[in-house]
């Protein structure tokens, strides 16, 4: 994955368990023998955060040959109000967290790394949690296009004719013929269709967070505000006539 990403450019930032035993085992003994590089105190959204951050480089991936990655460790006390019998109660929490990132440290800082290694909450339940439950991207769409054309010796693989793949499908295909003269046209498809319905989604709701003022003043969720779309569009318009239609004319006399 490492490899993949720095191929296209991209960095990383990664939840450093305990899948990978060495390397944690490596992280936790070295950071235990320094104090940590930064210490911070914030609150976000009623929510009181209290933390040490240790940030170091060059830490190898496994024992075997492998490239270097960049460790970052968060200790942090969580203190928040919960209601309990109808009465509010403060309650203190602690939580350990370790990331590997391939960012640079300069331009990306550990308080930043922290930041967006928290940010995984967000994709999880903003992101994929809204495109399983209400963008019907699940399991059966996944395999929407698993009855596809068939290819046979006149339709090839590489080029299918348009008017067979229309007809002949993987139910329909004759049971004549042999396996290797009639295989599935390769799916090519589906691939951008799930690309088409991730874009949309992040376009609906990049436009809803930043010119909706249904959520600027009232503070809807996406959920209700594409609901009220949804009722709107489906609302048939006013019928209109035209100023010269018989129906609006004067009567003659």
């Amino acid at each position: 994955m490492l490899h993949l990403a720095a191929k296209h450019g991209w960095d990383l930032v990664i939840s450093l368990k305990r899948n990978r035993p060495e390397l944690h085992t490596s992280a936790v003994r070295l950071f235990a023998r320094r104090s940590p590089d930064l210490e911070f105190t914030e609150t976000v959204q009623g929510k009181t955060y209290q933390g040490q951050i240790w940030d170091t480089p060059g830490l190898p991936l496994s024992a075997a040959d492998s490239p270097l990655v960049r460790v970052v460790r968060s200790e942090e006390k969580l203190t928040q109000n919960h209601y309990r019998r109808g009465q509010i109660q403060t309650e203190t929490t602690e939580h350990e967290w370790m990331w590997i990132t391939t960012l640079d440290a300069q331009a990306f800082p550990p308080k930043l790394v922290r930041g967006l290694g928290h940010d995984r909450w967000k994709q999880e339940n903003n992101g994929w949690n809204d495109l399983t439950q209400h963008w019907s991207l699940k399991h059966g769409f996944l395999h929407a296009c698993r009855h596809r054309p068939r290819a046979t010796a006149q339709n090839p693989l590489s080029q299918p004719d348009a008017g067979a793949a229309a007809t002949e499908t993987s139910t329909a295909a004759p049971e004549s013929a042999p396996d290797h003269a009639s295989q599935l046209i390769p799916n090519n498809g589906l691939a951008a269709v799930a690309l088409i319905l991730m874009l949309a989604f992040t376009l609906c709701t990049a436009f809803t967070q930043c010119h909706s003022k249904l959520v600027r003043l009232y503070h809807l969720s996406a959920i209700e505000v594409a609901r009220q779309l949804r009722v709107s569009v489906s609302k048939l318009p006013p019928k209109i006539r035209a100023p010269d239609s018989p129906a609006l004319q004067a009567p003659t006399i």
